[in-house]
Parts: C-alpha cells; sequence; structure tokens
C-alpha cells in the first residue's frame, strides 16, 4: 500500500481507497502519479498483479473503490468482476474497467457485467481519472441506496399484505364472533307458539338469552379497550385489593364454561402478602382473560392451576393449563392485538385474539409483567404476571368486588324521569323500575322531558345521549336553570371521552349499553342515597 500525502494548504480534503488490480507495474505507477497530481482529493492505494488472490485482498482491504485491468497474466477481468459478486459484488466495490484496446462492444459487455465506468488507458489524465472514480463511487452509491428501497418497498409490501390479510381474517372472524351469540337469541325470540312449554324452560331460555347478550357486551368492550390502549386513554383507578379475592371472582366468571368440559381447578395460593395498589376490575378482567383462555384451549377433563408466590416486593402469579400449549414455545408476539396463531386454531376456537392485548396492556399500567411459555413438563401453557405489592386495606374496609347489601328499598317511591327514543329499551326498562317501587316518567325527545319535568317533581333523570331533537348532554344544559338534578348516562357510546362529556354536562355517572338492569338499579341507589 502505497500512501499518498495531501497537498500543502491546511484545508480538509477527501481521502479515497483505491485498489490497483492490473498485472503492468507501469500501468499501475501510471495511475498513481495521475492521481496523485488531483487537488480536489488525497489517495491511498492497495495493489495486485493477478486475478488469484484479488479477492481476498478486496475483502481484507475494503476499497472505496477497484481500479480494473481488461487484461491479466492469469485471467481477465470479466471473470473477476463476475466472481466479485461472491463478497459484495460492484455496488459495495464500484469497478473502473481500464483497457488498452477498447471498443464499443466490450464498453457495454463490461457495464452489463456491472462496471460503474470504461476507460481507455490511452486517453488517462487525472481529471478523467479522479472523475471517473468518483462517478463510480456515486453511482455504486445511488444503486445501493436504490436497491435498499426496492427491498424495504418489498418487505412494506409484504407487510401490507399480510396486515390486509390478518384485518380480513379479523372482520371474518368478527362477523362470526358477534353474529354466533345473537343466533340463539334470535332463535328463542323468534318463536311464536309457546305452548307446552314449561316455566322451568323459560328460565333456562331467559338465562342463555342472558349469555349470549353478555358475550356480546364483552366482544364490544374489548374493541373499546382496545381503542383506549392505543390511544392512550385507558384509566386505571386503584385501591387496596385482596389478590386472591380477585382471582376468585375471576375464576367464578368463567366456573360455567370450566365445569361443562369438566376442567378440574387446582389453587396454590401460596403468596403470605397479597395486598395490592390496584384497579380491582381491571385485574380481575385480566385473570378472567387468563382462565378463559386456559379453559379454552384445554381439552376435556383436563386441569388448570393458578399459583401465587411473593418474590421479594412483588407477587407472582401463575395461570397453568394442560392445553395446547403455545406456538414456537411461547413469544411476546401473543400478546400483540388479533393474534391467535395459526388459521386452524382460529376456525377451532373462535375469538377475536384481543384478550391478551388488552391483559398485557392492563398489568403494564399497573407496574407489572406478563410472560407466556409452554410448560416445562407436560403439555400446556404457563402464563406468569407479577405485580408490585401494596399496603393492606384499613381495617373494616371492603374491597371493589365484595357484594354489597341490597339497598334499594330505600329509593321505593322515588320519581325517575327515563329519556329513551328506543321504544323497546324504554318500555322494558319502565315496566323494571316500576316492579321496583319507582314512579317513572318515560320521555322519547328533550322537549317531552323538559315538559315531564316541569309538570311533575322528578328525584332522578336517567337519559340516553342520542336523541332525536337535540343530545341528553343538552338536556341537562337546560334542566340546570330549571332545578338541577342527579343524572345517569345512558348511552351507546362508551369511549373515555364520551364519559368525560358525560361528567362535564352535569352527569354523575355514565353507563354503557348493553347495560345490566342491576348496575341501573345499583346506579340509582348510589344517587338517590
Amino acid at each position: 500500500m502505497l500512501p499518498v500525502p495531501p497537498p500543502p494548504g491546511g484545508s480538509e480534503i477527501e481521502t479515497l481507497r483505491v485498489f490497483l488490480l492490473d498485472d503492468n507495474a507501469t500501468d499501475r505507477e501510471t495511475c498513481r502519479r495521475h492521481l496523485a497530481r488531483v487537488e480536489v482529493a488525497t489517495y491511498e492505494f492497495a495493489e495486485h498483479n493477478s486475478v488469484d488472490g484479488a479477492l481476498e485482498l478486496v475483502h481484507a482491504w475494503d476499497p472505496q473503490c477497484i481500479l480494473l485491468d481488461y487484461r491479466l497474466h492469469d485471467g481477465d477481468g470479466l471473470q473477476f468482476l463476475e466472481s466479485l459478486s461472491s463478497i459484495g459484488g460492484p455496488r459495495r466495490y464500484p469497478v473502473v474497467m481500464l483497457t488498452g484496446t477498447g471498443s464499443a462492444q466490450l464498453a457495454v459487455k463490461v457495464m452489463k457485467i456491472g462496471a460503474q465506468d470504461y476507460l481507455s488507458k490511452d486517453t488517462l489524465n487525472p481529471e478523467l481519472l479522479h472523475r471517473a472514480i468518483e462517478g463510480a463511487i456515486y453511482r455504486a452509491r445511488t444503486e445501493r441506496l436504490l436497491e435498499d428501497q426496492r427491498i424495504e418497498m418489498a418487505r412494506l409490501y409484504l407487510e401490507a399484505q399480510d396486515a390486509n390479510a390478518r384485518k380480513d381474517q379479523f372482520l371474518a372472524n368478527l362477523s362470526h364472533e358477534l353474529r354466533t351469540p345473537l343466533n340463539p337469541v334470535l332463535t328463542a325470540v323468534s318463536q311464536t307458539d309457546f305452548t307446552g312449554v314449561t316455566a322451568k324452560e323459560f328460565i333456562q331460555t331467559f338465562a342463555m338469552i342472558r349469555r349470549n347478550i353478555e358475550v356480546e357486551a364483552r366482544l364490544i368492550d374489548d374493541m373499546l379497550d382496545l381503542t383506549r390502549i392505543s390511544t392512550g386513554k385507558l384509566q386505571i383507578h386503584s385501591r387496596a385489593i385482596d389478590l386472591h379475592e380477585v382471582l376468585r371472582h375471576a375464576a367464578e366468571a368463567c366456573e360455567a364454561e370450566r365445569l361443562a368440559k369438566g376442567i378440574r381447578l387446582d389453587w396454590h395460593l401460596a403468596a403470605n402478602i397479597i395486598h395490592l395498589d390496584a384497579d380491582a376490575g381491571r385485574i380481575q378482567q385480566v385473570f378472567w382473560n387468563l382462565i378463559k383462555n386456559a379453559v379454552k384451549f384445554t381439552p376435556r377433563e383436563g386441569i388448570i392451576a393458578v399459583t401465587t408466590r411473593t418474590v421479594e416486593e412483588n407477587v407472582e402469579i401463575e395461570v397453568a393449563d394442560s392445553g395446547i400449549g403455545l406456538p414456537g414455545g411461547g413469544t411476546e408476539k401473543i400478546f400483540d392485538a388479533f393474534e391467535q396463531g395459526s388459521s386452524e386454531v382460529t376456525r377451532k376456537f373462535g375469538g377475536l385474539g384481543l384478550g391478551l392485548a388488552i391483559s398485557k396492556a392492563l398489568v403494564t399500567a399497573h407496574g407489572g409483567t406478563i410472560h407466556a411459555a409452554n410448560r416445562e413438563q407436560g403439555s400446556g401453557a404457563v402464563f406468569t404476571v407479577r405485580l408490585p405489592l401494596g399496603l393492606p386495606p384499613d381495617p373494616g374496609h371492603q374491597t371493589a368486588l365484595t357484594p354489597q347489601p341490597s339497598v334499594h328499598s330505600l329509593a321505593k317511591g322515588a320519581t325517575i324521569l327515563l329519556v329513551e327514543d328506543h321504544a323497546d329499551s324504554a318500555s322494558i326498562l319502565s315496566r323494571m323500575l316500576i316492579a321496583r317501587g319507582y314512579h317513572v316518567h318515560v320521555a322519547s325527545t328533550v322537549r317531552e322531558a323538559l315538559d315531564l319535568a316541569a309538570a311533575h317533581p322528578i328525584d332522578c333523570l336517567v337519559s340516553d345521549l342520542g336523541l332525536p331533537d337535540a343530545s341528553g348532554l343538552e338536556l341537562m344544559e337546560k334542566l340546570a336553570a330549571i332545578r338541577p338534578l342527579p343524572a345517569i348516562a345512558l348511552s351507546g357510546y362508551g369511549m373515555e371521552s364520551d364519559v368525560q362529556r358525560s361528567l362535564a354536562a352535569g352527569f354523575k355517572l355514565h353507563l354503557t349499553k348493553p347495560v345490566d338492569f342491576q348496575q341501573v338499579l345499583s346506579a340509582l341507589q348510589t344517587l338517590l342515597r
């Protein structure tokens, strides 16, 4: 290697590394001498005189450009040019081909194989050679960028295709999951001849209707939760809770499905400190998802084990099953939204693939971690959640999930203004409230509601938000000018922004449809108490 010192002047100029592959020492000297006269760049050289061993030297020295003789004593430049692809090719190592006997046909052939430029040795001068080297480097860099862009575009295209396929699959699954619970409901309510139907059969039918509507509501809630998570609007309302109590409530919510498959649930509650500073409902949602998943993927007569242990200042909870296990031995990808593994798994077990994504977001929001893996012995999966411990609750404190005593009788005789433009909803809700001892006035528009409020002493307002002549929010503003009322918003709009608008308008509580009647009663009792 023969380094050439930079020209005087003190200004910083570019240094270029050039590999000279030519079996003629005089020609190599000529190239060095020409490039030494260039004032805008400094050159460093490495030299070789044969095809044999040239690739190894190129790879070791990593030049920015190769000056390649067309004729070599043990081969030709075309042979070397073709073999150069094994270490990155002319796009990585730009090539200027030099020849003493050139022709247009040879130039075309050389450029097709991959050289960036072609020069005749008879016409060489410092400026021409320097420009050829700089041009070769620029063209090679441009070709690399274009190639990288093509590769990136191809990758993005494949990702877009995959995302589009997943979207189509999700919409198909969503349609299936939403229709499935509606089918038995529609079948039951479309029956017109009830001759011979016993009271027990009626009770079973209504229990079935309730179960399937709750499934429908859970699907909608999951999609809303996912939207809250993606927009950073997921809210956590923490208080002191008993973890073991929350786990039992989560298991109870899946009990019917578990018992129907004959699956045994084993408890190993070894954690000696079980109090968390957490949102009881959200933590229950996490373990409801995990236990429900375990029930879904565990065969009949299988086993699910729930284990807790204290680990330093954290509590660790494991939900292990004897089911089909995780594809690939367990991966973070399983916590991605809409991720369910293969399409075969989706077809066999159903679901939208939202539960685990929501669970991970909820655990993370509580400062915890969640991990999935296959069991070390036997079949099945293990989900491990670690959450930070909190202080124990005050004596006499009831956790958020502890059932409260029924005190609806205290509100008997209260007068409710129910504003609902959906006739069936208004009819069934008013009849059920009247059956519980309330007096109910029903309006379907804001105008009717204002007239009833002016004509009757009203104790509490229960109002839909989407009304024909105005919104429930406007109704609250107008009622405030007459006489402020404790009010409950009852709406199909359930995003955090919808709740905040309701509260800002004066509603004390916001219930999202579909709503359990017990929730309505509890909300009324809270306001009237």
